[in-house]
């Protein structure tokens, strides 16, 4: 059995719910925002500041400069606030690798490519964007149209966070091992040809 099995989602494609599942099924550990409340207590670094940083990095440090010089900022931007981001990414990717010591399936936060030097499995989950707004019309109480922009505000935060801090293109088949669409099986159908994916694999 492989090792670790990392798990990028679109949103609203029940990824999260999917790395439960198959995490119960192959008897391991599954972490999601576990990654976030483990970091934030080795760090001692408050939650809230993990929560904020938590996949929404945008663009660069040149581009938080201007963005905060024409969004006239009140208080110059300070160097320290800038880079604390970047230290809660790394300590994020401590606890992802402490974690990875156990077969375990880690639910994003760059985790694929915190470990590309380990035997990983990676896997993406995405689905018809009809199907992602009808479950997260139900998940949220809301309407098509909401539902449809907020899937795509989540989904371009995951990418900026992603993109920012591996240099690669979240969502780009070429940087999994397996990309399944789980509007055509369901969860527990995609549960299981993952299951037998990994299986497979060994």
């Amino acid at each position: 059995m492989k090792k670790v099995i990392t798990l990028s989602r679109q949103f609203g494609s029940g990824g999260a719910e999917i790395g439960r599942k198959l995490a119960e099924k192959l008897g391991i550990d599954f972490y999601d925002r576990h990654v976030i409340e483990q970091a934030a207590q080795k760090s001692g670094i408050s939650m809230e500041h993990f929560e904020r940083a938590d996949e929404r990095r945008t663009n660069s440090f040149l581009y938080s400069l201007v963005n905060a010089h024409y969004a006239g900022a009140a208080a110059p931007v300070q160097l320290s606030d800038i880079i604390t981001d970047d230290k809660l990414f790394i300590y994020t990717a401590e606890t992802v690798k402490e974690m990875a010591k156990k077969p375990c399936v880690i639910v994003g936060r760059c985790a694929d490519d915190i470990l590309r030097d380990e035997d990983i499995l990676r896997v993406f989950v995405y689905a018809d964007l009809g199907y992602r707004i009808a479950r997260v019309c139900e998940a949220f109480d809301l309407n098509e149209k909401a539902a449809a922009t907020l899937i795509k505000k989540t989904d371009k935060k995951r990418a900026n966070y992603y993109n920012f801090y591996t240099s690669k293109n979240w969502g780009e088949a070429v940087n999994y091992d397996i990309c399944i669409n789980s509007a055509k099986l369901g969860s527990d159908g995609t549960v299981g040809a993952l299951e037998s994916f990994i299986r497979a694999c060994n």
